[in-house]
C-alpha cells in the first residue's frame, strides 16, 4: 500500500511572515536575520527596519505587523521561491511594546494623533518616516543588548570569526598559529571542543582530578588517572659517576646509570572498552592523537605518560586472517593468546604517550602499528 501524500508543513519563515503576531520580537528578529544573511554576509542588518506603531489600543503581541518588500526584478512569489532570501529588497517590523508613536511610546498621545490624522488625510508619511530612523536605532540597540549575553547566540552570528577566538583566547590558544597546535584538521581537538572546556583549562594549576573530568566528559569512556607512577630514568653521562673524577657520597656521587623517580611520570587508564573504541586510542589513532594534543595543551611536555588501555572481555575474540584488512591480528595490540572464554578484562596494552615530536624513523614505525582506517574523533 502506498504511503499517503502528506503536504510538506510550512517552514518557520513562511509561518514568521504570514503570522508574525504569533512570535516573539526577539526571536523574530533573529530569525529574520538569519534568513536575509542567506543572500550575503551582513544583508541582515541593513534590510530588516523598525518602525513606530500608530495603534492606540492595547498591543495583543510583541509584534503588531511586518511588511516584506520585494525586489522589482524578481520573480513572483509562489509555494518555497516565496522564501528565497535573495529576491527580498526590505522588511519593516513593528514592535508593538517599543517606540516614540503608539500606546506605550515615548512621546505625548497628541503626537500620534496628528500623525495618524496626517497619514490618513494628506497622505503623508514624512513625519512618521523622521521619527522611525530614532526608533529603529533604538530598537537596533535593544536587539544587540539581549544578544550580548547569550553566548551561544554570538556564536551563532559568526562565531568562528568573532565569538570563537575570543574564548579561545583564555586557555592560550587565540591566535591561529596557536591554535593550529591542537590539529584540528588532522584528527585532533577540535576548536569548539577547546573552547567547551575553557573553564577548565584556564589557569596555571590544574590537579589530576579535573584533568580526569575534562578527559572522561571529551573522549567519553570511563578515565583514571594515577599520579606520581614511580619508574627508572636514565641519567646523561655528565651526571653519572666515574673513577678517577672526584665526588662526595651523599651529594654528587651516584652509584649506577638510572635512577627511580615518582614525580615525572602519570599514569592514564582508560575503559573498559569496547573493540571500536579499542582500537580508536590504540598508537596512531584518533583518540590517541586527541589525548596527545589534550596532554601537551593542560600540562606541557615535562611529564611522561603512560596510557594502559582496557579492553571489555566479551570484546576479546578469534582472528580471522584477512588480507583486505590488515589491521587485524596485531599480536600484542587487538590478539592475544588465550586457552578459553576470557573472565576477565584484558589490560595488557600499555604504551608511552608521546608529547614531542617524533623522530621519521619513530612516525614511520607508529604507522605501521596503526594501519587501520580511523574516521575522525568527533
Amino acid at each position: 500500500m502506498p504511503a499517503p501524500h502528506r503536504p510538506r508543513p510550512p517552514a518557520v519563515i513562511e509561518r514568521l511572515l504570514a503570522q508574525p503576531q504569533g512570535f516573539e520580537f526577539f526571536q523574530a528578529v533573529r530569525l529574520l536575520q538569519r534568513w536575509l544573511e542567506q543572500a550575503g554576509p551582513g544583508g541582515g542588518a541593513r534590510r530588516l527596519q523598525f518602525r513606530n506603531s500608530l495603534a492606540m489600543g492595547f498591543p495583543s503581541s510583541e509584534i503588531e505587523a511586518l511588511a516584506l518588500r520585494r525586489r522589482a526584478d524578481a520573480a513572483p512569489a509562489e509555494g518555497e521561491a516565496g522564501t528565497d532570501a535573495a529576491a527580498v529588497e526590505s522588511i519593516t517590523l513593528t514592535p508593538g511594546f517599543i517606540g516614540l508613536l503608539g500606546c506605550q511610546g515615548a512621546l505625548p498621545h497628541h503626537y500620534t494623533e496628528q500623525i495618524a490624522q496626517r497619514e490618513l488625510y494628506d497622505r503623508d508619511p514624512s513625519a512618521r518616516a523622521f521619527l522611525d530612523l530614532f526608533t529603529h536605532r533604538a530598537v537596533s540597540l535593544l536587539q544587540a543588548a539581549w544578544e550580548k549575553h547569550r553566548l551561544h547566540l554570538q556564536y551563532e552570528a559568526g562565531g568562528a570569526r568573532r565569538f570563537l577566538p575570543l574564548v579561545l583566547a583564555l586557555t592560550g590558544l587565540g591566535q591561529g598559529p596557536l591554535r593550529s597546535r591542537m590539529e584540528p584538521d588532522a584528527g585532533g581537538v577540535a576548536d569548539e571542543s577547546v573552547a567547551y572546556f575553557a573553564g577548565a583549562v584556564h589557569g596555571r594549576a590544574r590537579s589530576a582530578a579535573q584533568v580526569q573530568r575534562l578527559l572522561a566528559g571529551y573522549l567519553g569512556v570511563p578515565v583514571r588517572i594515577d599520579s606520581f607512577v614511580g619508574r627508572w630514568t636514565a641519567l646523561p653521562p655528565q651526571a653519572t659517576s666515574v673513577l678517577g673524577l672526584r665526588g662526595t657520597l651523599g651529594r654528587d656521587a651516584v652509584m649506577g646509570e638510572r635512577v627511580w623517580q615518582r614525580d615525572l611520570a602519570v599514569r592514564v587508564v582508560l575503559g573498559p572498552l569496547d573493540r571500536r573504541r579499542y582500537l580508536r586510542f590504540l598508537p596512531g589513532g584518533a583518540g590517541e592523537r586527541a589525548l596527545r594534543r589534550w596532554f601537551v595543551l593542560l600540562t606541557g611536555v615535562s611529564l611522561d605518560v603512560e596510557v594502559r588501555l582496557l579492553l571489555q572481555r566479551e570484546a576479546v575474540r578469534g582472528i580471522t586472517l584477512d588480507a583486505a584488512d590488515p589491521s587485524t591480528g596485531r599480536l600484542g595490540w587487538d590478539t592475544f593468546l588465550s586457552t578459553g572464554p576470557e573472565t576477565r578484562d584484558r589490560e595488557d596494552v600499555c604504551y608511552d604517550l608521546p608529547l614531542t615530536p617524533a623522530e621519521p624513523a619513530a612516525a614511520a614505525v607508529e604507522q605501521d602499528v596503526a594501519t587501520e582506517e580511523l574516521t575522525p574523533w568527533p
